[in-house]
């Protein structure tokens, strides 16, 4: 596949994969979330309004409670007549056991009777208590058309104070709730007559609601979320409810179900649309980034399978457009720029990976490589070889007489004059294409003052010692160290013959190791074959 082409599908699947699940949700979990947020909103809504409510009912009595009949200064002062005008009192009066008036306290538009109406005076009785202030259910007084009021009683000297207390607050409070289409807020007294509804007819006539199953359950001092048939608006709805402490009023906050699943469906369209945009725009948006992105890009990995078939990194040489991101270019810049480097770190990277840092012999793994490779070639046209094992004599003393540096040192100039003699000081490039084309002597540093030598294509073992001998004559020899250091280094060295001593080269580095350490028994400075039965030491000077 094409990148051009991946990219298009690319963007049309991270647009359609996610819509298409959301879309594919089924509608009775979208209305199942709509329902769960219920909890959320409309509970929250009436615990607030209820907290709001306890607070009114709360200053209602407190303010009641200071009014005292034998102080009408007090009363009528302005002060206190603006704080009863506030919370909606109309009128209070002081009233004996047959409701005679005996005196009107405070009044706001409403003619002071001189007789409570009996049907007013029996729920005042009902309601009164002997201890406290209490506020009755709602009721109406007819005989001077109040609207709906609240009674606010308290006993005082065999006689009853008596309050009308105005719905108004509560009507205005409930008001200030509507969301949705028929979201609303509804409140109950602990009878359960409506004191504040979105239907005013419900309010004027203070409708009892008590048997709706949520009301009940707001009167019993519960709180929670219910569904329920609503009479008022005809249809299945569903409510936070809650109550309100010491008044027992109830609060309500419903809402149809028929609102929450139109939504549920709403959410659904909304989707189909979301998605049919969000495609139109993946592929509107690919057009050109296809011709700005994925063309200098292809041009790249062009220039790439060009450079990995051999090619030339001048192939690089192509001006990408300042249209491209910047980042493409700095691609291509960073690209170019990397292959300068490898070509620069080539010879490194191969000595890091190959050879001995410290002499710039072949290491031990690469030595084990190329004479594996020789071996093989050696014994398919049937030639003869040598594996060479060579010891410094007394390196030890060296290190511990002059210190590490000067081993280094010493190690270091004795690869040197070892690869001068050989001519493998190939300062060039193909370094290891030199070693890897195995050329006849492939000399290794194993570790520490440990080599190793290849010799290919031998006649005989008469060959091999005098080619040891010369290269002897030319490495161990004075050497000039820092400090001023001259030291005259000898080593010992142990031969084993291809394919006369071993087939395998762990076999021959074994044997030829073994050979070693016999010449160093014979005195060292000597070279040592190895064979089946005996060995044989010969000194090279």
């Amino acid at each position: 596949m094409k990148l051009r082409h991946f990219l298009v599908i690319s963007f049309c699947l991270i647009v359609i994969i996610p819509m298409t699940l959301f879309w594919m949700w089924p509608y009775s979990k979208a209305l199942e979330s709509e329902i769960e947020g219920v909890e959320e909103r409309h509970l929250v809504i009436a615990k607030n309004l209820s907290a709001t409510f306890e607070r009114y009912y709360q200053d209602v009595t407190g303010i009641f409670s200071i009014i005292d009949s034998q102080f009408e200064n007090q009363v009528k002062s302005k002060q206190f007549k603006a704080v009863l005008e506030s919370y909606e009192f109309t009128l209070i009066t002081l009233i004996d056991s047959k409701g005679v008036v005996k005196n009107c306290l405070f009044s706001t538009g409403i003619t002071c009777p001189i007789k409570i109406d009996p049907k007013i005076l029996d729920l005042a009785k009902s309601t009164v208590n002997e201890r406290s202030v209490t506020i009755s259910t709602v009721t109406v007084d007819t005989s001077i058309d109040s609207g709906p009021i609240l009674l606010v009683v308290k006993r005082e000297q065999g006689n009853m104070l008596l309050a009308y207390l105005s719905t108004e607050y509560i009507v205005e409070m409930g008001k200030k709730v509507a969301f949705g289409k028929k979201g609303h807020a509804a409140i109950v007294d602990q009878a359960g007559n409506v004191l504040a509804h979105p239907l005013d007819s419900w309010t004027k006539q203070r409708k009892n609601i008590s048997e709706i199953s949520a009301v009940k359950k707001m009167l019993a001092g519960k709180t929670g979320v219910e569904k329920f048939y609503s009479p008022a608006l005809k249809g299945d709805m569903i409510a936070g409810y809650t109550h309100v402490a010491n008044a027992n009023w109830g609060v309500m906050v419903p809402q149809p179900i028929q609102e929450l699943k139109d939504k549920a469906r709403e959410i659904d369209r909304t989707a189909i649309f979301v998605m049919l945009l969000g495609l139109g725009l993946a592929l509107l948006i690919t057009i050109p980034v296809s011709f700005v992105l994925i063309k200098p890009l292809e041009n790249l990995s062009r220039v790439i399978k060009i450079i990995e078939r051999g090619g030339s990194k001048g192939n690089l040489e192509w001006d990408p457009s300042k249209m491209i991101p910047l980042e493409i270019r700095e691609l291509k810049k960073s690209f170019a720029g990397m292959m300068d480097n490898i070509e620069k770190n080539k010879k490194e990277i191969s000595k890091l990976a190959y050879f001995d840092s410290t002499t710039g012999l072949p290491n031990r793994n690469y030595f084990y490589r190329l004479s594996n490779k020789a071996l093989d070639k050696m014994l398919k046209h049937n030639k003869k070889g040598a594996l060479v094992f060579i010891d410094f004599d007394g390196f030890k003393t060296v290190n511990d007489t002059y210190g590490h540096r000067v081993g280094d040192e010493l190690l270091t100039l004795f690869g040197k004059r070892l690869l001068d003699y050989l001519s493998h000081n190939n300062e060039d490039k193909e370094v290891l294409s030199f070693y890897n084309a195995s050329p006849s002597i492939i000399p290794a540093r194993l570790g520490g003052d440990e080599f190793v030598i290849l010799v290919q294509n031998i006649k005989d073992r008469h060959e091999v010692e005098l080619k040891i001998k010369q290269l002897f004559t030319a490495v161990f020899s004075t050497y000039k160290l820092y400090g001023g250091i001259e030291l005259t280094l000898t080593g010992s060295a142990g031969v084993a013959l291809f394919p006369e001593h071993g087939a395998q080269y762990d076999e021959l580095l074994k044997l030829a190791d073994m050979a070693m350490y016999d010449a160093k028994s014979a005195g060292k400075n000597r070279i040592c074959f190895s064979e089946v039965d005996s060995l044989q030491v010969s000194n090279y000077v």
